[in-house]
């Protein structure tokens, strides 16, 4: 019997769980026409290049004789992939899929020898994810579909997910009568931008990826993408690196991802530097207390937050300081929020000028500290895992390590560590460097 063409109905097409309507990017990279074999196998020419993509393979097949059926193989045509083959089952011959080790069927349905079935694999060959569903319509002797069976995740042992082997060449087992085979290379339809952050800083840098996908699935293709971006001081490597300049003002600006005539985009924002932004300090009617503040969190930040307040004379004297740590995942993002602060100001501080500052505080670390010896204090702190900042208007330094927070200014022979006054015999000063030297304690 000649196997007769098979045109697909819209119907049969819909059955495939991957659809299979005409799509404008698709492309046919294969086709042959009838083989029938007897005695032996037969290879047939491959299609010039593995696939690692998604693909549809399809064929009319009659099933002659037990170990009948297709194999997709390798470049090399040395390694079995996907075999859709026929195997004697309960003294009944069975179509089963094998993933290329000879040995462990997976089985479906009871064959007939003079019917055509025509089979249909949809899958990821030698990619991360790679899996192959398969479809078997049972035709009439007219070439039409009578019954359609799904099934899903076909094994591939020899060319399965991350081992790097796509397939390249058909082999039309023995007893076996093949007719339309086909290969098309399933192509996407869309692009789409992963997980954009959804704010950036001034300086900062972060890596946006897009991927492909074909009915809203993720589909594994090697097509070129191309970013823009729309912002002042915004720019996009070809790679998808954006970089955010260090005097980028706060702005909504928005980042496209594009391949061929697919195109997708994200909005972002760049907002303050800053982890947070201290509204207005909350005090007490006489005006002793600092009772709260009102702050707005910029951006995610999983860390600890060190509020550090910093009492100067109206000479300039640093004559107090208090710190409150925050966990910054306790307050909600880009929301005006009150942080507790409880912290009685020194008697006379109603003329004093009272800076607050808002900083991510150091780690714990294991802090190995010089003893009897004097201290660059930037050295010191970095070195151990910790921060320095410098306020140059007060001629302050903050320190932040082990968990603490350190406030001391030049000249004045006190230091605050997480608010509590240390007594120096020599105050912090500077060396011939213009370094921050403390004393030995």
């Amino acid at each position: 019997m000649e196997i007769k063409k098979l045109i697909l109905a819209a119907a049969a097409a819909a059955a495939l769980m991957i659809p299979l309507s005409a799509h404008a990017a698709d492309e046919v990279i294969y086709e042959h026409g009838r083989v029938e074999t007897a005695d032996t196998y037969t290879d047939l020419d491959g299609w010039g290049r593995e696939l690692y993509t998604k693909c549809f393979f399809e064929a009319d097949v009659q099933f002659k004789a037990p170990g009948s059926g297709i194999t997709l193989r390798s470049a090399d045509n040395e390694r079995d992939g996907t075999s859709i083959r026929a195997v004697m089952r309960n003294d009944k011959l069975t179509l089963a899929a094998d993933g290329g080790t000879g040995a462990y069927y997976i089985y479906y349905i009871e064959l007939d020898t003079d019917t055509t079935y025509h089979i249909k694999l949809v899958g990821n060959y030698g990619v991360t994810g790679g899996g192959v569903d398969m479809t078997v319509d049972t035709l009439d002797k007219d070439g039409n579909v009578t019954d359609t069976k799904d099934y899903y995740m076909i094994l591939m042992n020899k060319m399965f997910a991350s081992s790097g082997v796509g397939p390249e060449h058909i082999r039309v087992e023995a007893n076996t009568v093949a007719d339309n085979i086909r290969v098309t290379e399933l192509r996407p339809d869309a692009v789409r931008i992963v997980s954009p952050p959804a704010a950036v800083t001034p300086g900062s840098s972060a890596l946006i990826n897009a991927r492909f996908e074909r009915q809203g699935k993720v589909i594994d293709y090697d097509m070129p993408v191309t970013y823009t971006v729309s912002g002042e001081g915004v720019n996009i490597a070809p790679d998808g690196t954006l970089s955010v300049a260090a005097d980028a003002q706060q702005q909504r600006f928005t980042v496209t991802a594009k391949s061929g005539d697919m195109a997708d985009t994200a909005e972002l924002e760049v907002v303050s530097g800053d982890i947070f932004t201290i509204d207005r300090a909350i005090m007490n009617e006489e005006g002793t207390v600092l009772e709260a503040l009102a702050a707005t969190k910029n951006y995610f930040f999983d860390g600890t937050a060190a509020f550090v307040v910093m009492v100067y004379s109206q000479e300039g004297t640093l004559k107090d300081s208090f710190v409150k740590y925050v966990p910054a995942k306790a307050v909600p993002q880009r929301k005006e929020t009150e942080i507790a602060m409880g912290y009685a100001l020194p008697e006379g501080a109603e003329d004093d000028i009272i800076e607050i500052r808002a900083w991510s505080a150091a780690p714990e670390v294991k802090l190995e500290k010089p003893e009897g010896e004097s201290v660059m204090v930037r050295r010191f702190f970095e070195d151990n895992g910790g921060a320095v900042e410098w306020i140059s208007e007060h001629r302050t330094v903050v320190g932040m390590l082990n968990a603490k927070t350190m406030v001391m200014q030049l000249g004045t022979p006190v230091i605050f560590g997480d608010g509590e006054a240390i007594e120096l015999s020599v105050a912090p000063c500077l060396d011939e460097n213009d370094n921050t030297i403390l004393p030995a304690l």
